[in-house]
C-alpha cells in the first residue's frame, strides 16, 4: 500500500492545517458534535501520515465538543487512542494495515454508539444508525483522500473514485455550511463551481454543481423535516449558464452567473420591493464572480489543459512512441550491419600487394623456366642480373609486353638468350594481364557493393533518427477536429492530428468531401491519402497536406523505321504525395538491344529514387552496372525530380540531347556536357535546379527528335508557336513535326516527355 510522505516546512504546515479544518467541519455535520472527523483520521493514517500529528489534530478538533458535555469529548479521546494505537502497533511491527481494518474500526464506532446512545441521545437506535453512517464514512473518506493524494492530477479518475470524492466533499460541505452559514458557503460554492466550469468546459461541471448543492439541500431538508431540492436546481442553473457563456470568455461567464443569481434571488425574495438585505445577499455571488474574473487566463488555461490531458486516452500514443523508439533502435542496429559489410568489402584485398605478389611470381617463373638450365646462371647471379630481371618484369607489367629495348644494359651484356627471355616473359605477361583484369573487375565490384552498403547504412540511420522522434500529436486540434466533424454530422470515435497528417475513425458511411472540409478547417489544405474499412460500420481516414502544385503529363514516341522495338524508354513515377520523377533514357543505337539498355537504366533509376538513395550514388551505380556488360551498352539519360510543395525541379542530364523549360514568356534550353552512362567508370552528370511556376512545362526529347529538327533554335522556334497548356498535345505536335521534317520516315527513335505544373485546386 502506498504511503504519503511530505517534508517538514510551510507546505506540510498548510497541508495539516487543511486537514484540521476538514476535521473541524466534519464535527459540525450534526448538532451534537458527533465525531465524524474520526473518518478523516482513519483516512490520514491509512495514507501513511504521521500518527502523532494526525491523532493530535483529531483531539484538537474535537475539543469544541466540550461545550456539549463530557461524553462527546471522551468519545473523541477514546477513538484517538484506539485508532492511533492500531496504526502504531502495525508500524512497530513493520506491517501494512490491510482488509482487517474493517474489523478494527468496529471498536471506535462501538465506543461512539455506547457513549452517545447512553449519555447524549438516550436512544440506542439513533446511535446505531449514526454509527453505521460513521463506519461507512471511514471507508469513503479513506478512498477519497487516497485518490486526492495519489491519483488526482496524475491520471483519469475512475467512476468509484469520483463517487468517493463527491461523497466526502458533500460531508465536509455539510459541516462547513452549518459552521460558516448559508452566505459564506454559497459564496465558496459558487467560486468552486466557476473554477470547475473554466477547467472542464463541458457537462462534467454539472456533476460538481450536484456535489456542491447537496450540503445545502441536506442541511435545509434536515432543518425543515422534509425534502428541499431548490439548492440542487439553483446550482444546476449556475453551471448551465456558466458553460453557455464561457465560450465568449471568462468575464462573460462570471457576469452571467452573477446575473442568474440576482434574478433567482429577486424571484424568490419575500415582499415586493427588495430591501437592503437583498442587496447585501448579492455579495454572495458578486465576490466569487469577481475573484473568478480576476484569475489569470494562463493559470486557468494551464489547469484546463492538464485536466483534458488526463481525460484523453494516452495509451495509444504512448504505445506508438514506444514502437517508434524500438523501430529506431532496430534500424540503427541494421545500419551498423551494413557499415560492417562496407568495411569488409574494402578490406578484402589490397590491389598494390596483389600487383607486387604477381610481379614476384612472374620473376620466379621466368627464372625457373629460362635461367634454370642456363650455363651462365652463376655468373649472372654474381653480376646482379637478378635485379635487372626484376626491373624488366616491372616494365613489362606496366606496358603489358616487353621488347629488346626494355632489357636493362647489364642484363643485355650478360644474357646469352635474350630472345628466349623476352618470349617467355611476354607469354607470362599475357596471363598476368588476364588475372589483373579480373582482379580489377573484382575490386570495382567490391567498391560498388561497399558504396551500396554505405548508402543503405546512411539511409537506415536517417530512418532511425526519424522513427525515434516522439509522436507529436496536437490534443487541442484533435478535440477541435472532433467538434467540427460533429457539426458536419460525422460521428468521430478517434482523431489524431500531427504536423504532417490528420487521421480519424468515423462511424457509418460518412461523405468523404464532408470529412475533408472538416479536416481542412482544423488541419490544413489536405488530400485523402488513405481510406479503408475497419469494420462494417467503421472507416479509417488518413489525410496529408495538399501540395501547392499539381502536374499534368504527356508522352509521345515513334520507333525507328524497320525496327520492332524502340530504343527509348520513358517513365513518370510518383515517389510520394509531394514528389514525382520524370525520366527519359535513350539507349545507344536502336532495336531490341537498345530498348533493353534503356529499360534497365530507367528501371534502376526508378527503384533507386523510390528508395530515396542519394542521386550521386544512383548515377554512379547505374553507370558501373552498365559498364560491367560484356557488350557496349551506353545510355543517355534525362532525369527530373519535382517537389510539388515548393515547385523546385532537380534536373540531371547525362549525355542526353536538349531539354526545354517552357515558361509563359521564355524558353530555356537545358543542355548536357557529360558522356553517356556506361562509357567510363566515372560519371560527371550535368545537374540543374530550377524553380517552376504555375503553368511552366518541363520537356525532355531523345536524339531522334533533335536530329530531325537539326538545331536547338529550330526546336525552340517551333515550341514558341505552340500552346503549352496541354502537355500531351505538345508532345504529339512535336513528334508529328519531327516526322514531317524526315518526310514521314523515322531514321531514329523519337520520344518526347512533358510535365506541366499548375496550382492545385481545392477538392470537393
Amino acid at each position: 500500500m502506498q504511503n504519503f510522505r511530505l517534508k517538514y516546512g510551510y507546505t506540510a504546515a498548510l497541508f495539516y492545517a487543511a486537514l484540521f479544518c476538514g476535521m473541524l467541519f466534519l464535527n459540525f455535520t450534526m448538532d451534537g458534535f458527533e465525531p465524524f472527523s474520526v473518518a478523516l483520521l482513519c483516512a490520514m493514517l491509512s495514507c501513511g501520515l504521521n500518527i502523532y500529528a494526525s491523532a493530535g489534530l483529531f483531539v484538537l478538533a474535537g475539543g469544541i465538543s466540550l461545550t456539549a458535555g463530557w461524553a462527546p469529548f471522551v468519545t473523541c479521546l477514546a477513538q484517538a487512542a484506539i485508532v492511533g494505537g492500531i496504526y502504531f502497533c502495525y508500524a512497530r511491527a513493520k506491517r501494512q494495515v490491510r482488509a482487517e481494518i474493517a474489523l478494527w474500526l468496529l471498536a471506535p464506532v462501538g465506543v461512539y454508539i455506547w457513549l452517545f446512545g447512553a449519555y447524549v441521545y438516550a436512544d440506542a437506535v439513533k446511535a446505531l444508525a449514526v454509527g453505521a453512517v460513521l463506519y461507512i464514512l471511514c471507508f469513503v473518506m479513506t478512498g477519497a483522500l487516497r485518490c486526492a493524494l495519489f491519483r488526482a492530477g496524475r491520471c483519469r479518475l475512475r467512476a468509484e473514485e469520483l463517487l468517493f470524492c463527491g461523497t466526502a466533499a458533500a460531508a465536509l460541505g455539510i459541516g462547513f455550511y452549518k459552521l460558516a452559514g448559508v452566505y459564506l458557503y454559497e459564496g465558496a460554492a459558487i467560486l468552486l463551481l466557476l473554477l470547475a466550469v473554466g477547467t472542464l468546459k463541458n457537462a462534467n461541471a454539472l456533476w460538481f454543481a450536484l456535489v456542491l448543492s447537496l450540503p445545502e439541500a441536506i442541511a435545509q431538508s434536515a432543518a425543515a423535516g422534509g425534502a428541499i431540492l431548490a439548492p440542487v436546481a439553483v446550482f444546476t442553473v449556475y453551471a448551465a449558464v456558466g458553460l453557455a457563456f464561457f465560450r465568449a470568455g471568462k468575464l462573460p461567464a462570471a457576469a452571467a452567473v452573477f446575473a442568474a443569481d440576482a434574478l433567482l434571488r429577486y424571484l424568490t425574495a419575500a415582499g415586493g420591493v427588495p430591501g437592503s438585505a437583498f442587496f447585501l445577499s448579492l455579495l454572495t455571488s458578486l465576490v466569487p464572480c469577481f475573484l473568478f474574473a480576476a484569475l489569470p487566463e494562463r493559470w486557468l488555461a494551464k489547469r484546463a489543459e492538464k485536466v483534458k490531458m488526463y481525460a484523453e486516452k494516452q495509451l495509444a500514443k504512448t504505445a506508438i512512441d514506444t514502437e517508434r523508439s524500438l523501430a529506431g533502435e532496430r534500424l540503427f542496429d541494421i545500419a551498423a550491419v551494413f557499415r560492417e559489410i562496407e568495411n569488409a568489402f574494402l578490406s578484402l584485398g589490397d590491389e598494390e600487394d596483389n600487383r607486387l605478389h604477381a610481379e614476384k611470381a612472374l620473376e620466379e617463373a621466368l627464372l625457373s623456366s629460362v635461367c634454370a638450365n642456363c650455363q651462365n646462371r652463376a655468373r649472372c647471379a654474381e653480376s646482379g642480373a637478378g635485379e635487372a630481371i626484376e626491373k624488366l618484369v616491372a616494365v613489362g607489367a606496366g606496358k603489358g609486353k616487353a621488347s629488346l629495348i626494355d632489357i636493362p644494359a647489364g642484363l643485355a651484356s650478360e644474357c646469352v638468350n635474350p630472345s628466349g627471355l623476352l618470349f617467355c616473359l611476354n607469354k607470362l605477361l599475357a596471363e598476368y594481364r588476364r588475372q589483373m583484369l579480373e582482379a580489377e573487375n573484382a575490386a570495382l565490384g567490391r567498391q560498388l557493393l561497399a558504396d551500396q552498403a554505405r548508402c543503405v547504412s546512411e539511409m537506415l540511420k536517417e530512418l532511425a533518427v526519424e522513427q525515434s522522434r516522439p509522436f507529436s500529436a496536437d490534443a487541442g486540434r484533435e478535440r477541435e477536429l472532433k467538434a467540427q466533424l460533429a457539426r458536419a454530422g460525422v460521428v468521430c470515435q478517434e482523431a489524431m492530428v500531427t504536423e504532417e497528417s490528420a487521421s480519424l475513425t468515423a462511424t457509418g458511411n460518412a461523405d468523404t468531401r464532408r470529412v475533408l472540409r472538416a479536416v481542412e478547417k482544423v488541419f490544413a489544405p489536405a488530400v485523402l491519402a488513405s481510406k479503408r474499412a475497419l469494420s462494417a460500420d467503421k472507416t479509417f481516414y488518413l489525410f496529408r497536406r495538399r501540395p501547392a502544385f499539381d502536374a499534368a503529363f504527356g508522352t509521345a514516341s515513334v520507333r525507328k523505321e524497320g525496327e520492332s522495338a524502340a530504343g527509348d524508354t520513358h517513365s513518370v513515377l510518383k515517389i510520394d504525395e509531394r514528389t514525382f520523377l520524370m525520366a527519359l533514357s535513350d539507349g545507344m543505337g536502336s532495336g531490341e538491344y537498345a530498348r533493353r539498355i534503356s529499360d534497365v537504366t530507367v528501371s534502376l533509376v526508378e527503384c533507386f529514387y523510390r528508395a530515396k538513395m542519394p542521386p550521386a550514388l544512383i548515377l554512379e551505380t547505374v553507370n558501373r552496372l552498365l559498364s560491367f556488360n560484356k557488350e557496349e551498352s551506353f545510355a543517355c539519360v534525362d532525369i527530373a525530380t519535382v517537389d510539388l510543395g515548393e515547385g523546385y525541379a532537380d534536373i540531371v542530364k547525362i549525355g542526353s540531347p536538349l531539354g526545354f523549360l517552357l515558361a509563359e514568356s521564355k524558353i530555356e534550353i537545358l543542355e548536357s556536357g557529360s558522356l553517356p552512362l556506361g562509357i567510363l567508370d566515372g560519371v560527371c552528370p550535368t545537374t540543374l535546379r530550377r524553380k517552376l511556376q504555375d503553368g511552366d512545362t518541363l520537356l525532355f526529347i531523345s536524339d531522334g527528335v533533335t536530329e530531325a529538327f537539326g538545331s536547338s533554335a529550330d526546336i525552340a522556334d517551333f515550341l514558341s508557336a505552340l500552346s503549352t497548356h496541354n502537355p500531351q498535345a505538345l508532345c504529339d505536335a512535336l513528334i508529328a513535326e519531327a516526322l514531317a521534317r524526315e518526310d514521314g520516315h523515322a531514321r531514329d527513335d523519337m520520344t518526347a516527355v512533358a510535365a506541366r505544373l499548375f496550382r492545385a485546386l481545392p477538392e470537393g
